[in-house]
């Protein structure tokens, strides 16, 4: 009988033991902060990413759990490498704090960081670390993996480089710039073109200095050079470069200007004006002139008269007029037979593939002197008839 009491007794005390056990680790799991597993998940789409020295780095921050929504929790940096830095950021402004709604989607804030140019390759890591208002918090470890090589080379590609024209010719040129480094790239332009030339980049509709790159992608450049008016004949090259913090690209435009062509139409004595006669060619002496800087070719002569008017041509083609050098040719301009007395407008046109010059005319056209004369001999003949007349008759 007493072995079963002590035996009873020793069951209520280990029963009583047990008990408090449970209420004491009860208690301690109460008292103590909890877990990210506990409250909410802290991390970012990519935690484990290759970079270069000298890359600008921003990742976006998310907060997942229902220990994070409708809570303010606190961000701050645990750990970074020697010499970097880093700051958490939510819109233009940097923080320290940010509200969390719970919603996996949202970007809470984002942390911007620089890796160093001096960087030596290697296995880099940053610890992140998030507190909520409820005692929840979590830690982010962020892995940058610093190599100097990069996945590809970027390029700046041309699609015709080669281009000709005369002078005044403003060229466009196609270009595309594909970055092909791990980070996004802001790219400055910039060309050697000679004294007196113009190149402009523009993206779009739109002239910039500038385009900004994200990594993997390209984009649309157009270039236009255009080349001083009195640029002479000959090939020039142009070298275009685009230039961003990691590296420089660079693209050579060729232009090859043809020269100038400028052509003068007028007279040996630079008079546009002459006198002549119903039915009779005027002989005038016409003077082309190549003011341009290159030959021109198969030149073509032509007038536009008045009606019932001719000119004939001494020469109607000009093979070949050099440059600075002049020609004379004679034009015999015959009015029509019915002209009567006055002034008339007549056009000479000289005309090539690559230039036109025209010259205008003032013709008088006068009585011939001929006819004149007849017409005075005739009136004297017909007075001196009726004085004839008169004097025979006059007395009867």
């Amino acid at each position: 009988m007493m072995k079963q009491k002590v035996l009873l007794k020793s069951r209520k005390s280990m029963t009583v033991i047990a008990v408090l056990l449970v209420v004491f680790t009860g208690l301690c799991l109460f008292r103590l902060p909890a877990h990210a597993a506990e409250g909410f998940d802290f991390y970012t789409d990519n935690p484990g990413i290759h970079v270069t020295a000298g890359d600008s780095l921003s990742f976006n921050l998310h907060l997942s759990g229902t220990g994070a929504t409708g809570s303010d929790v606190a961000l701050s940096i645990v750990s970074m490498p020697e010499n970097f830095s880093g700051y958490f950021k939510s819109g233009s402004y940097e923080v320290s704090k940010v509200h969390a709604s719970g919603d996996a989607a949202d970007t809470i804030a984002t942390f911007q960081t620089t890796v160093p140019p001096e960087t030596a390759d290697g296995i880099y890591e940053i610890v992140l670390h998030a507190a909520s208002d409820t005692d929840y918090e979590d830690n982010l470890t962020i892995e940058l993996t610093v190599s100097g090589l990069e996945t590809g080379e970027s390029n700046f590609h041309v699609e015709y480089p080669d281009q000709e024209g005369v002078t005044g010719t403003s060229f466009s040129y196609s270009t595309t710039i594909a970055n092909n480094t791990l980070s996004t790239q802001n790219y400055n332009f910039s060309s050697n073109a000679p004294a007196g030339w113009t190149v402009a980049f523009s993206s779009g509709s739109t002239q910039v200095s500038s385009l900004e790159i994200e990594s993997g992608s390209s984009a649309g450049v157009t270039i236009t050079v255009t080349p001083p008016e009195k640029a002479e004949a000959g090939d020039y090259t142009i070298d275009c470069a685009a230039t961003s913090a990691r590296e420089q690209l660079s693209t050579a435009l060729n232009v090859k200007i043809l020269g100038t062509y400028d052509m003068e139409l007028s007279t040996a004595d630079g008079r546009l004006s002459f006198d002549a006669y119903a039915n009779k060619p005027s002989d005038v002496t016409l003077k082309l002139t190549n003011r341009g800087n290159i030959p021109l070719e198969n030149i073509s002569l032509a007038a536009s008269l008045p009606t019932g008017w001719e000119a004939e041509f001494d020469t109607t083609t000009i093979e070949t007029l050099e440059a600075g050098a002049s020609k004379e040719v004679l034009v015999h301009v015959t009015p029509g037979k019915d002209s009567l007395t006055g002034d008339y407008a007549t056009i000479l046109t000289a005309s090539c593939d690559n230039q036109s010059a025209t010259a205008q005319f003032r013709i008088t056209v006068k009585t011939s002197t001929g006819w004149g004369i007849f017409a005075v001999v005739i009136i004297i003949g017909v007075a001196g008839g009726l004085y004839f007349i008169m004097k025979k008759y006059g007395r009867r």
